[in-house]
């Protein structure tokens, strides 16, 4: 991650804080989330999805949309 610009680390880090959260703090759990593609994201890791603050938020409230049982 300290190779990404800073920005791109930034958001890094919220969309991990948010998966922290949708796995009840479990950092390993989250870091495994984070690093398998999902299909709702075009088979994209969450990982990857902080190249522009569209993706991070996109990213962040499909989180918040698991948390709350809507995957849809």
């Amino acid at each position: 991650m300290s190779t990404l610009p800073a920005d791109q680390q930034a958001r890094y880090l919220e969309v991990l804080d948010a998966a922290k959260r949708l796995y009840g703090g479990d950092i390993d759990a989250a870091m495994h989330w984070m690093s398998r593609p999902v299909k709702a994201f075009g088979g994209k890791a969450p990982a990857a999805m902080i190249a522009t603050r569209l993706e991070a938020d996109t990213a962040i409230e499909f989180i918040r949309r698991l948390e709350h049982g809507f995957v849809a």
